[in-house]
């Protein structure tokens, strides 16, 4: 989209001609030690930031922010300003190398939508990848309200937030991607920006600032869903190479009050085609489906059909189909004429803290702490600040060589 008369498109080699001002302003910016995290091999209060992806586009990116804009070519330096309320434009094609843009005690709106902290902006194949260079807690702000409702008590949004704080640190610590190392969907964890803050959010963060959950020192994969349906799951029964020993399946007797804790879909067998099809394209007339359960989850998914056997896991069957249909891996199926009838509990993988069990158990007068180790095992909640606490020191080599494969759907 335009904006006749009022977008500027920015060019990388436009420079401000006035060096004193350039000066001046320059030491208002937001301080260029937040790459340091990707040096060090310890990880203090000065140094907790995150790069976010938040947005692919083909078309063009709008940035415009309340005060004064700062546009930096990272690859040779130049920068450029952009006067306060006015909007600047970019394309990928003009995107030679990566761009960093930042404001000045304002959030940047981007196509709209408000961050906090500086964006960067690459071309990755014909698309402008938004990255938000921003604070852990400051992100945090934008991730808790996103991923549990506001109202519910505060002890079961800190433990929210502890579990979000400390899935963004295992992933900084990971660095299994150069340009970014979380995303703002929940392929990660939800993250709406400064428009989705709320009160309550903003106390969950504020008072469990620095607290992380880790096993044997180091930050754990924390996994989080909305509803186990009575029991959580071994992460190992639902993605393979994911033997946390911290993710063991617990009784859980706090989710009841969910309206996704028991539920049952129709699936059609033509449904279940479809789905095949977009990523087995050979699948024909279906003969036969055969699942394998531990747990009471099902944990492989075998579909005969006229052109030979799919085999899947029960993580791959539910996504593929839809997790809004399939809501969760702790389901029955029966025939029923030319569909499946499931009768199933929970919503999600079933994996870590069951956040309607995290309110359940705040309601009865539960600690966020207390209701984090009750969904992870054997784990300890650590302060980084230092508060009555030793620092612990987090080895980026020990972090790879832990790291499994993941994905938070």
């Amino acid at each position: 989209m335009g904006y006749p008369g009022r977008t500027r498109f920015f060019r990388p080699w436009a420079i401000s001609a006035c060096c004193l001002a350039v000066a001046i302003l320059a030491v208002s910016c937001t301080p260029s030690d937040r790459y340091l995290i990707r040096r060090q091999d310890r990880l203090s209060a000065e140094t907790r930031y995150v790069r976010v992806l938040v947005g692919k586009f083909r078309d063009e990116v709008v940035i415009t922010s309340g005060e004064k804009i700062k546009v930096t070519d990272r690859k040779s330096e130049r920068f450029s300003f952009i006067d306060p309320g006015k909007k600047v434009g970019f394309r990928a094609e003009s995107l030679k190398s990566p761009l960093e843009v930042e404001s000045w005690n304002s959030p940047l709106a981007v196509n709209g939508k408000r961050y906090r902290g500086a964006v960067e902006l690459h071309n990755v194949t014909g698309m402008v990848y938004v990255i938000n260079n921003v604070k852990l807690d400051d992100y945090l702000l934008g991730v808790v309200p996103s991923e549990m409702p506001a109202g519910w008590p505060l002890e079961a949004m800190k433990s929210q937030a502890v579990a979000a704080r400390t899935y963004a640190y295992y992933h900084i610590l990971k660095q299994k991607n150069q340009l970014y190392d979380l995303d703002a969907t929940t392929s990660s964890q939800v993250y709406g920006g400064v428009d989705a803050e709320k009160e309550s959010g903003t106390r969950a963060v504020a008072s469990t600032s620095g607290e992380i959950i880790t096993y044997q020192r180091m930050p754990i994969l924390s996994y989080f869903h909305s509803t186990c349906g009575g029991k959580t799951v071994d992460a190992r029964h639902v993605w393979q190479n994911s033997d946390f020993p911290y993710l063991d399946s617990v009784q859980c007797p706090y989710c009841s009050e969910s309206p996704k804790y028991s539920w049952e879909y129709r699936l059609g067998i033509n449904e279940i085609k479809a789905a095949l099809r977009r990523e087995y394209p050979e699948v024909r007339t279906i003969q036969g489906i055969s699942l394998k359960k531990l747990q009471g989850r099902v944990t492989n998914v075998v579909v005969r059909h006229g052109g030979g056997i799919v085999r899947l896991t029960g993580n791959q069957f539910r996504l593929m189909v839809s997790p809004y249909k399939v809501k969760s891996l702790f389901f029955s199926a029966e025939k029923s004429g030319k569909a499946l009838l499931l009768k199933g509990k929970g919503w999600g993988h079933g994996v870590g803290l069951c956040q309607y069990g995290a309110k359940g158990m705040a309601e009865k007068g539960h600690k966020h702490r207390d209701i984090l180790k009750f969904y992870y095992s054997g784990v300890e909640i650590i302060n980084i600040d230092g508060k009555g606490q030793r620092e612990p020191s987090f080895s980026r080599e020990v972090a790879r060589r832990t790291a499994r494969p993941d994905s938070h759907d």
